[in-house]
């Protein structure tokens, strides 16, 4: 019952602030109600496996400071776009929907409640990424749906496979589809269709998670989704479906099928990162620069799981909630950016620097991106090469490296030039813009994004043994 509460407290939350009749009253009650629904996961935390949790506190923080961010920037001079369904009390609604969805992702105890959370995304999301009501951002919903939706039907096909596995192999059908029950029951009588099974599901949650070649979909809805949605897209939507892929590793290790699932890991890491740093590198547009950046991300943890081993499982945990953080932070500056200057065109951004806190978060925030240390994506890339190195996979390591060294290429040169220069002429932002009321509290949350990854980096070693045989348990228990 607790764990229900949590999933739904999110949008019954946001429905009930509707009843507030004050504008400024309703404005509290939203920011307070979000504190308490990114707070009551702790009362479900002894219901939670290790991994669960792990995900459930990226969820929350972010998606509290999503909606802390969104009453910030959206505050005044609030448009109501082209769209019926682009006016502030549906965005919030949306938005606490999308929360409760990825909260059921990674509380769910079997993967037909984590298939539904990851289909409950989808359809909140869509409007969101269609929130200006323009072509472009509507036909960037409809890519993301139809895509997305395919993925998911091949998931929901993976999953029915399972099921009959399960089933087969005399687990009771009412757990057929517990990632627990499988676990404790052990290899499979029937390997063909268990490898079957794992790959529809691990092709249909890589869908979801922009790996290519499934992510065409990405960069289009990422780059034009509000800002807050954007963070939440690329930092912890992302995650949630590489939650699924590691749920699913963790299903094929127990049925036997480990090799299998860590060959198709690897492959599509390796893939996703090399085609993602070459893409970067012709970007023009700092969102859909960093949402491909996201592609390059879910490729490195991908491959890590691949690699596998206690190190490779670690590297990729740590990878997730960093770069969750991270990513974050640089779309909620982004924002803030596109509001003072009208644009995300790099061309038309030089001297950030001098302009105010957005533009210094930003600095931090590609620095983490980039991989530079002492930001935590340094330690945990390191630790994917290790992990690489110990498994002698050297093909899918080295166009890996080579994609590592096309993104550091591709994120510093945009930093220099839209941190360095002058302003250009014509620009509406001053030195002074980031005081303005609506900045604030957005610039705050950014500047906090950004510390929890720096300071998650600053501290690896402490957290490395509690996350390590977490999720060495969870993926099979292997050491």
């Amino acid at each position: 019952m607790i764990i229900a509460i949590c999933i739904a407290a999110p949008l019954a939350f946001a429905l009930g602030v509707r009843l507030v009749p004050q504008r400024a009253a309703r404005r509290i009650a939203r920011l307070l109600l979000a504190v308490v629904a990114a707070l009551l996961p702790l009362a479900a935390a002894g219901s939670l496996d290790a991994l669960s949790r792990v995900f459930v506190v990226i969820v929350s923080l972010l998606g509290l400071l999503a909606t802390f961010f969104s009453a910030g920037i959206l505050a005044d001079d609030w448009t109501s776009g082209y769209a019926l369904w682009s006016s502030k009390p549906v965005y919030f609604v949306l938005l606490g929907a999308f929360w409760s969805a990825m909260l059921l992702v990674v509380m769910a105890a079997n993967f037909a409640a984590l298939w539904l959370g990851i289909s409950l995304t989808t359809l909140a999301t869509a409007f969101l990424v269609g929130y200006s009501g323009e072509p472009a951002a509507l036909e960037a919903a409809w890519k993301y749906l139809v895509l997305c939706s395919v993925g998911i039907a091949f998931a929901l096909l993976g999953i029915v496979v399972l099921a009959h596995v399960s089933i087969a192999d005399g687990i009771a059908p009412t757990a057929a589809l517990s990632w627990t029950a499988i676990a404790a029951h052990g290899q499979t009588g029937f390997a063909v269709l268990a490898r079957l099974a794992v790959a529809l599901m691990i092709v249909g949650f890589a869908t979801k998670a922009g790996l290519v070649p499934m992510h065409a979909w990405l960069p289009d809805a990422h780059s034009k989704a509000p800002a807050p949605i954007s963070g939440l897209l690329s930092g912890v939507l992302v995650s949630c479906a590489l939650y699924a892929i590691m749920r699913t590793l963790g299903v094929a290790v127990a049925l036997g099928a480990g090799a299998f699932a860590s060959a198709l890991l690897v492959w599509f890491g390796a893939l996703s990162i090399v085609v993602a740093g070459v893409l970067m590198l012709t970007q023009t547009d700092l969102k859909r620069l960093l949402a491909y950046s996201t592609v390059e991300h879910a490729g490195i943890v991908a491959i890590a799981l691949g690699f596998g081993g206690p190190i490779g499982w670690f590297a990729a945990l740590f990878h997730v909630v960093v770069h969750a953080f991270a990513k974050s932070s640089a779309f909620f500056c982004a924002g803030i950016v596109q509001r003072e200057r009208g644009s995300t065109e790099m061309r038309r951004l030089h001297g950030l620097w001098n302009v105010g806190a957005s533009g210094r978060i930003l600095l931090g925030s590609l620095g983490a991106l980039s991989g530079m240390p002492p930001f935590g994506l340094f330690f945990s890339e390191l630790l994917v090469v290790y992990a690489g190195v110990a498994s002698h996979k050297w093909a899918p390591l080295a166009i890996g490296v080579l994609g590592f060294a096309f993104a550091f290429a591709a994120i510093a040169r945009a930093a220099i030039e839209i941190e360095a220069g002058a302003v250009p002429s014509g620009s509406a932002q001053t030195s002074a813009s980031s005081a303005r009321p609506y900045a604030r509290l957005a610039t705050l949350t950014a500047a906090i994004a950004l510390t929890c990854a720096l300071v998650l980096a600053l501290l690896p070693w402490s957290v490395a043994g509690a996350a390590l045989q977490a999720t060495a348990a969870t993926i099979g228990g292997a050491h």
